[in-house]
């Protein structure tokens, strides 16, 4: 365990290695980045765009130009799997006895008390796990948690039941630290309360005693300690004003039968080397830094030499510079007057004005940047097609087959992403049900499940042929074959619509009944 006696962006390195540069990355803050950028700055080759209101030399003209790559490489993969993320629904029904509760998860329900129609529970376990979902903003939150999981290389989980509900708060990794014995985990906060400066550390401690038969009995312990910080050195707050500071009736609680701490890591691609995971962008730095330097000298080569220019024998040029002398007298001599090219006649060979401009598809670098975005594409295992940069006509019409194949490494890299994450959200909502059982013993701990969606749009006539034919070829119910045609309806819309599915069924199978066999 860390002993808190210092805290700085080395702390945080240490354990988590230079997130920051990679958070910069995506945001497109090359130029805190790169040592070359950052001389062209200096030296006046360029300006930086992204500071607005400053006053330029008036010989710096070229921006640095930035194809933030690596931004792409984080959404892909999240705006894959964050569209596929469908409603969380439990496993298992409540029965009536359960639903009739008075306990603490009718209290964690929300509805109107006293109310007969809305503050009736129908479904205890279904109910509380749609308040999880709503409190926890878990609709809206998706794409954000994938790709901030992409960026750092790890996101932390974090069950909560406080006075704004039981719910999950998502974090960046660099809040976690765990034990080195993997029996607890820390959680450090930087906090700015009044005037001072603090850190917060939550701890989750799993503590193990065995009986006289030898048998374990679990307990997790959960702490919060409160640091006061004086530069990188911490003083520990005394309990009774870090209750006060912390707005906490109590600091610490014990869950007796608990194994495992509530907090849940996820961690990208973990190897034994990083086994916190790491970045989808560890070693992309040099190509990007490569890509924004190309771009950035093509652009100055081109706004000194792209305007177009006019190329006139020696004769009419001559000949302009005697007329600028007679209008403007001898100090005009080795000037033109640009007026004096709108007419002019062939010279004796037959030759006229030539225009002059820049052919950009002749510059040498532009195949080079597209080779170093394909090397940035390829080991990242994202799809050339799904940034579509170096393609013609690639807004035709396809098929969602089409889109598969075209989209095949992304969608690959994006199931996997998609199974982790479904892990994830479905070990963080049992433990909020085991926080309520601990309330309420009529709550079921379960590790509910997670409705997914096409990661691929399809049109709707595709959508309909394709479940359509499942469900008559019995490989799909009626109810999963109303909640895919329409993804975005309402629980209650979905059960009534299959209501009266089965009522127009019903009917239809007695359009023609039997007569009674005793009449005449």
């Amino acid at each position: 365990m860390i002993d808190w006696k210092e805290w700085n962006t080395d702390v945080i390195k240490q354990t988590h290695g230079d997130v920051y540069a990679y958070r910069k990355l995506y945001d497109g803050d090359h130029i805190d980045l790169f040592p070359r950028a950052q001389r062209m700055l200096k030296e006046n080759e360029v300006y930086d765009p992204m500071k607005y209101g400053e006053t330029l030399p008036p010989n710096v003209k070229t921006p640095y130009i930035q194809a933030n790559i690596s931004k792409l490489i984080c959404e892909i993969p999240a705006m894959f799997v964050s569209r596929s993320i469908g409603k969380v629904k439990t496993s298992v029904k409540s029965t009536e006895e359960q639903n009739q509760t008075t306990g603490a998860a009718d209290g964690m329900i929300e509805g109107p008390d006293g109310d007969l129609v809305n503050d009736k529970i129908d479904d205890l376990q279904q109910e509380l796990i749609d308040q999880i979902s709503k409190v926890s903003k878990l609709a809206f939150i998706h794409w954000q948690n994938i790709v901030q999981h992409q960026i750092d290389g790890g996101l932390v989980g974090v069950p909560f039941d406080d006075d704004r509900g039981l719910r999950i708060d998502f974090k960046k990794r660099d809040v976690y630290y765990p034990h080195e014995d993997e029996m607890g985990v820390d959680l450090a906060f930087h906090k700015t309360i009044g005037e001072n400066e603090y850190l917060h550390v939550y701890r989750e401690r799993v503590e193990v005693e065995r009986d006289k038969s030898n048998k374990r009995n679990y307990t997790l312990k959960t702490s919060n300690m409160l640091f006061k910080l004086t530069g990188d050195r911490t003083e520990e707050v005394e309990e009774e004003e870090a209750k006060a500071l912390l707005k906490m009736k109590e600091l610490n609680r014990d869950y007796p039968g608990r194994s495992t701490p509530f907090v849940v890591y996820w961690a990208n691609e973990p190897t034994y080397q990083d086994p916190y995971g790491q970045s989808c962008l560890k070693g992309q730095l040099g190509k990007q830094d490569e890509i924004n330097w190309t771009f950035t000298k093509n652009s100055m080569v081109f706004t000194k030499n792209g305007d177009p220019k006019i190329a006139v024998s020696r004769e009419a040029f001559r000949a302009a510079q005697e007329k600028a002398i007679k209008r403007y007298g001898e100090e005009a001599a080795g000037l033109i007057d640009h007026r004096d090219f709108n007419i002019i006649t062939y010279d004796k060979d037959g030759k006229a004005i030539e225009l002059i401009q820049l052919d950009i598809t002749k510059i040498g670098s532009v195949q080079w940047i597209k080779d170093l975005m394909k090397a940035m594409l390829m080991e990242t295992k994202t799809s050339e097609k799904a940034i579509d940069f170096y393609m013609e006509g690639g807004n035709a019409a396809q098929s969602g087959t089409a889109k598969f194949y075209d989209l095949l490494l992304s969608i690959i890299k994006a199931e996997q992403i998609q199974a982790e994450y479904v892990h994830f959200l479905q070990q963080l909502f049992e433990n909020c049900l085991w926080l309520a059982n601990d309330e309420d013993e009529n709550v079921v701990i379960e590790e509910p499940e997670i409705e997914l969606r096409a990661m691929i749009p399809i049109s709707k006539k595709e959508l309909s042929e394709e479940n359509s034919t499942a469900f008559s070829d019995g490989v799909q119910s009626l109810e999963t074959t109303v909640r895919r045609m329409n993804p975005h309806a309402s629980e209650e819309w979905i059960l009534e619509e299959i209501k009266r599915i089965n009522e127009e069924n019903e009917i239809d199978d007695n359009a023609y009944p039997e007569e009674d066999s005793g009449q005449s």
